[in-house]
């Protein structure tokens, strides 16, 4: 029996950190394996 394409993606585990194996918040356009706390960016201001 074929499986809903819905039904396959439900089934799917959350997506983890590579680094630290904490669940991370999954965005459609999100492509990144890391967590905000594991990545080595810093972020400035654009503005003073």
């Amino acid at each position: 029996m074929i499986q809903k394409t819905s039904e396959f993606f439900k089934m799917l585990p959350a997506k983890s950190c590579t680094k630290c194996g904490n669940s991370m918040t999954e965005q459609a356009d999100c492509y990144t394996t890391t967590c905000e706390d594991c990545n080595d960016f810093q972020h400035y201001a654009i503005y003073n």
